[in-house]
């Protein structure tokens, strides 16, 4: 299986996955709602220009996160194709 098909792939069902599996997890749903509740907090007690920088941060931590994963399903993927040859 070449890079870019298993990257493909990833892209294709890595998002319904985790959505559809945390989507109804209600330990992910609780710490959702929590996130949002102190995002609302924190909103209201800073600058505009801090809450845009805490916005970009957050992106950027998001973007570390799904290349985390993209990483660790790749790698899953090599080891698959070194296994079944």
């Amino acid at each position: 299986m070449s890079k870019q098909k298993i990257e493909d792939c990833y892209f294709e069902h890595n998002s319904t996955i985790f959505s559809e599996m945390l989507g109804e997890d209600e330990e992910y749903l609780r710490l959702k709602k929590a996130k949002r509740a102190a995002e609302e907090a924190l909103q209201s007690v800073i600058s505009k220009e801090a809450w845009n920088q805490y916005l970009a941060l957050d992106e950027i931590c998001n973007e570390l996160e799904c290349a985390r994963y993209k990483a660790m399903y790749l790698a899953g993927a090599a080891d698959y194709e070194k296994i079944s040859k």
